[in-house]
């Protein structure tokens, strides 16, 4: 009898060592396991691609995954290591899932992207030397109007880009970069002391125009066409960029014969008929 007791004692002494020795790898286990996912969700070149990511669901499965591993670990403080390894489990696969949301689906997106970002940094350095020089010119009333359409372009165009719509996105913040060209250079355009000292030759100053009338031409594409208009407003429009060309087709033909003063004079009222266009649907330009 004092044999079979010992020997049950030996047992349950084995099943006790065994049981902490098992425990203390699973303690050590998850322990292991809460750094590398900590790593995953900070540090790791996937977290970094979702936190720069404009996908929202991306980012929000994130933190969901986030407010898992912090449940996890308050479960480990507990000693409740199962539970940790199953919230631990399900804060994995969640960043997992938003790193795959987060990544191109191909390197042209990806380049999209790259060239959104691009063309937006230029459209804040435009819209600093417009504020700029609109406060040299005392131009507080086209500054405001034109710093109100900005916002709205930017608003649209950082709207699309965040629902995965790069190329609608991207047309978006070109309409704001053409926007800024053209209403820099007509409050330059009235600055005409300025002006008469930027050029050394007639023929320099045609190519100016040139560039002028070409980017008005352009903002008309890009914001007009795509406006809903009235049928006055699109009579006028017609008529205005009508006579825009055939005051063109002169200053080039004018240039062609070397009569370069009589080009820009042409150039500029061709210039004017498209202002005219752009305001009458609407859009504010300075000029």
């Amino acid at each position: 009898m004092p044999k079979l007791i010992l020997k049950i004692f030996l047992l349950i002494a084995i099943s006790s060592i065994h049981g902490l020795a098992q425990s203390a790898a699973s303690k050590d286990s998850i322990a292991s396991r809460l750094q590398n996912i900590s790593k995953l969700l900070h540090e790791s070149s996937g977290a970094r691609q979702v936190i720069n990511s404009s996908n929202s669901e991306a980012n929000q499965k994130r933190q969901q995954a986030l407010e898992l591993y912090r449940q996890a670990s308050e479960k480990f403080d507990q000693g409740a290591n199962d539970y940790a390894a199953e919230l631990l489990h399900q804060s994995t696969r969640l960043m997992f899932e938003a790193i795959k949301m987060a990544t191109p689906v191909s390197l042209t997106e990806d380049k999209n992207i790259n060239n959104y970002n691009q063309r937006k940094e230029s459209v804040m350095a435009l819209r600093d030397a417009f504020n700029r020089i609109s406060d040299e010119s005392n131009e507080t009333d086209s500054k405001q109007k034109v710093n109100n359409q900005l916002d709205q372009l930017i608003a649209r165009a950082d709207e699309l880009l965040g629902k995965g719509d790069n190329t609608e996105a991207r047309s978006e913040i070109d309409k704001a970069y053409h926007l800024l060209k053209v209403s820099i250079e007509s409050i330059r355009a009235g600055q005409t002391l300025v002006r008469s000292l930027q050029f050394e030759t007639k023929e320099e100053e045609y190519h100016y125009e040139i560039d002028r009338n070409d980017t008005h031409n352009m903002l008309i594409q890009l914001l007009v066409d795509g406006k809903e208009k009235s049928d006055y407003s699109k009579t006028q429009i017609t008529e205005f960029v009508a006579e825009a060309k055939v005051l063109r087709q002169q200053a080039d033909a004018y240039a062609g014969g070397g009569a370069y003063e009589i080009a820009i004079d042409l150039l500029e009222q061709s210039t004017r008929q498209l202002v005219r266009a752009i305001r009458s649907a609407g859009i504010y330009i300075p000029g």
